[in-house]
């Protein structure tokens, strides 16, 4: 680390990509005792990551974890970012799963919860997916069920050591950003929801720059990092390299007034399991269908499958009440040895 980086990010100056490449690489290659790491963390914390720091973040974990080459033509991912406070369910995971009953090709990267009772992981693992399948399998799975998941802890080794520090700090650091962005298999699209407007500038910046044929990353202004049906829905879709700003309205693809009951609240593991069950299971047609139905219309705009978010509702929908969606989380589960 050049001595000139901690006293400029202690006076609230960001750092050059170049900058804070080399910080990241002494970072994660050992070469820095743990208090000029914690110093630096913080600090970036506090004012905030820029996308220069967090493209640099995530090229130098690159650089030691290269992400998997795959010839699936339309692999994506579909996430949060998480820390909006909303409380909700799993959103983003069933969304994926309807995405894949649908005809996509979902590379799912979760974790354990962070900011809420139920993470991605802890939800797939109720469901009866075995984490710790080999990548093989899930990659197999991707082929024969549409989705496959990943479990970041098994795919980034060199986050381990870095495990008790980041519980020490007790606030979310650039670790926790860069999730979405470490997908462990080389995606062509990706759908992120932020939890405030001024991330959505922060990942659309990163994600011009990643290569990907299109990209969409959104907040709602009722503050999820979702696409709501309760609320506008703010955006900036990544195609070729530009950055365009868009607006959704859900009463467009109707789905109500803008200003409904909150009705898609998460809980327990297990609450949140039943909940997915009976979306899956097209027994739930509450707004928590609705609002995993808008986000999967989305993916599969983004992904290509539909025209437009209308035509991908109604590609979601069917996905649900034929039982495709279902049979995909089924197909899933079995390939990575579990059961349901």
């Amino acid at each position: 680390m050049k001595p000139s980086v901690l006293p400029r990010l202690l006076r609230g100056d960001g750092l050059t990509f170049s900058e804070a490449r080399v910080f990241f690489r002494g970072m994660l290659g050992g070469g820095l005792t743990d208090a000029e790491v914690k110093a630096v963390l913080l600090c970036l914390a506090r004012r905030g990551e820029s996308a220069e720091e967090l493209r640099a973040f995530v090229a130098s974990v690159r650089e030691m974890e290269p992400p998997i080459r795959t010839v699936f033509p339309r692999l994506m991912d579909v996430c949060g970012t998480g820390g909006d406070g909303a409380g909700s369910f799993n959103i983003s995971t069933l969304a994926a799963i309807v995405v894949a009953g649908a005809g996509g090709q979902i590379a799912k990267h979760g974790n354990r919860s962070i900011s809420s009772r139920c993470g991605s992981s802890d939800l797939m693992s109720a469901l009866g997916v075995r984490l710790e399948a080999p990548q093989k399998k899930m990659i197999g799975a991707i082929r024969r069920s549409g989705i496959g998941y990943f479990h970041a802890p098994f795919y980034h080794p060199v986050f381990s050591r870095f495990q008790p520090l980041r519980c020490q700090l007790r606030v979310r650091t650039i670790f926790n950003l860069a999730g979405p962005l470490l997908n462990p298999l080389a995606l062509r699209y990706q759908l992120i929801g932020v939890a405030s407007r001024e991330a959505m500038t922060v990942y659309a910046r990163v994600l011009a720059r990643q290569g990907l044929r299109r990209a969409w990353v959104c907040h709602s202004r009722d503050g999820m990092d979702e696409i709501s049906t309760r609320a506008l829905t703010d955006a900036v879709r990544i195609e070729n390299g530009k950055m365009i700003p868009e607006t959704l309205d859900p009463r467009k693809f109707g789905f109500g007034e803008i200003k409904g009951s909150c009705s898609f609240r998460g809980g327990t593991v297990a609450e949140n399991r039943k909940t997915a069950l009976g979306i899956l299971s097209g027994r739930n047609r509450t707004g928590a269908r609705d609002i995993v139905v808008l986000n999967a219309a989305a993916a599969l705009w983004v992904c290509r499958l539909a025209q437009d978010v209308a035509g991908g509702v109604a590609l979601a929908s069917e996905a649900i009440d034929s039982g495709k969606a279902f049979r995909a989380l089924g197909a899933l589960v079995r390939e990575s040895g579990g059961r349901l």
